[in-house]
């Protein structure tokens, strides 16, 4: 499966996901994973900013807001872009975080 680019925020400023997980990396950022709705694509967002875990809803450094949909699951195709978008960023090891995070939103 290719990697490529993905539109700039301002062209594409709203992604909804399906199958999604949310990953922390050692050096403490956190990404939504998953397969994008619209283009049934795997899907990594850059570091996570702000997450409404009620709404399944948050804004990644980039400005781009990210909708979780469905439940919480895992994407073949997700995974396949998180291992590679790890290798390029020098990310040895990384958390499933899903849970923790949605689980803080209730306290």
């Amino acid at each position: 499966m290719p990697v490529w680019s993905v539109p700039d925020v301002s062209t594409d400023p709203d992604i909804s996901i399906s199958d999604w997980q949310i990953f922390e990396t050692e050096n403490g950022s956190r990404h939504f994973v998953g397969s994008n709705v619209r283009e049934h694509t795997g899907r990594v967002s850059t570091a996570i900013q702000l997450f409404d875990p009620t709404a399944l809803r948050g804004v990644t450094s980039s400005g781009r807001v990210y909708q979780l949909v469905g439940p919480r699951g895992c994407s073949a195709d997700g995974q396949y872009l998180w291992e590679r978008w790890c290798a390029i960023n020098g990310v040895t090891s990384y958390t499933d975080v899903t849970a923790d995070v949605l689980v803080e939103g209730e306290t």
